[in-house]
């Protein structure tokens, strides 16, 4: 029995001892498995986190994409409404240009048609002498300038009862107008150191500097009384007048002599009076009283005594403000003496008063 005990303890010991075996290889494998899970869990730890920042950088580098794709977008958007807006641009000049060429074709068609019939205006001319269009109006010829339309200008008057007319500038704006002028200086454009000849018949532009001339002043002032006025200007803009009543202008024969039915009256020193009863003389003549006044004064006038300064005047002398004695000067006008004193301009002029 006891040998059996023994038996059974020495077998129970056996197993026992081979249980802790098995168990001791069981727990080392446990732990190798352990750690090789672990290994492989560590590596795909690894592995996953690499994925993850390799995805993490793709998604960022893609986000960088779409917003270039962005800007990019909005840059085509630009581009493109300015594209439409040239295209716009090009059409309406497109349309411009059609409407051009559609005038241009017109107008040419147009030159060519009035090319055509002129050509043909041209041809038919001379068959058609008989079918002359409406002559003119005939210019309305006024007996003098107080009967012309309230209005300086050029107006065409009558000179006497046969007809003859002659143009004269009517000064319609000074002194109750109807004045016919028959002397104007105002800047030189006009040689008054002329001839007998002219001086009769008149020269110069009647709507500037000009003289009307003295056959035409004798058949004006014989056949109407007329009163004289006379207006100056100096260099520094200021005026002055002087009116004489009753002034006649006698013929050729007797050499155009002035006359006067009284003295001067006006702003002005009467230079003139002590001409009443003179002749006119021009430098070209040769025989009469005072002609070397005409010369030596450079001017057709009624000259008078010019060894003296005192009372006279030299209105068709030569212009400028260093022409001296032989220049434009009016006796003691503008408190000046006339060397020192020029006139910038001068007119004379005759208004009618009544009948003879």
């Amino acid at each position: 029995m006891m040998k059996l005990v023994l038996i059974y303890l020495a077998c129970f010991a056996l197993f026992c001892r081979t249980n802790v075996v098995f168990a001791n290889d069981e727990a080392d494998s446990v732990e190798n498995r352990l750690d090789a899970i672990q290994s492989s869990l560590n590596l795909i730890f690894v592995e996953t986190s690499e994925q993850i920042e390799a995805l993490t950088n793709e998604i960022r580098a893609l986000k960088q994409s779409l917003d270039h794709l962005g800007w990019y977008s909005e840059e085509v958007k630009h581009s493109v409404a300015a594209i439409q807006e040239g295209n716009e641009l090009l059409l309406r000049n497109l349309t411009i240009l059609t409407y051009r060429s559609d005038e241009i074709i017109a107008n040419q068609q147009y030159c060519a048609n009035h090319e055509a019939l002129k050509n043909l205006f041209y041809d038919l001319t001379p068959k058609c002498g008989a079918f002359n269009s409406t002559p003119k109006p005939p210019e309305v010829i006024y007996n003098s300038c107080k009967e012309a339309p309230y209005r300086s200008g050029v107006y065409e008057l009558a000179v006497n009862a046969t007809g003859r007319s002659f143009k004269v500038y009517c000064e319609m704006d000074q002194f109750g107008g109807g004045w016919t002028v028959f002397q104007k200086r105002q800047d030189g454009s006009v040689d008054f150191n002329r001839s007998w000849v002219e001086y009769r018949e008149g020269f110069g532009e009647v709507s500037g500097e000009y003289w009307l001339g003295l056959e035409a002043l004798h058949q004006l002032t014989t056949r109407k009384q007329y009163e004289l006025l006379i207006i100056l200007e100096n260099f520094n803009g200021s005026t002055s007048y002087i009116r004489y009543p009753g002034v006649v202008i006698d013929s050729e024969a007797q050499k155009y002599k002035i006359y006067f039915n009284g003295s001067g009256s006006g702003n002005a020193e009467d230079s003139l009076y002590a001409y009443r009863n003179e002749v006119f003389v021009t430098p070209d003549q040769t025989s009469g009283t005072y002609l070397n006044c005409a010369k030596q004064l450079a001017s057709g006038f009624w000259h008078y005594d010019c060894s003296s300064t005192s009372s006279r005047n030299n209105l068709n002398g030569v212009y400028g403000v260093s022409a001296g004695r032989n220049g434009i000067w009016w006796y003691n006008s503008f408190s000046g003496y006339q060397q020192y004193n020029p006139l910038k301009g001068t007119q004379m002029m005759i208004r009618e008063t009544t009948h003879r």
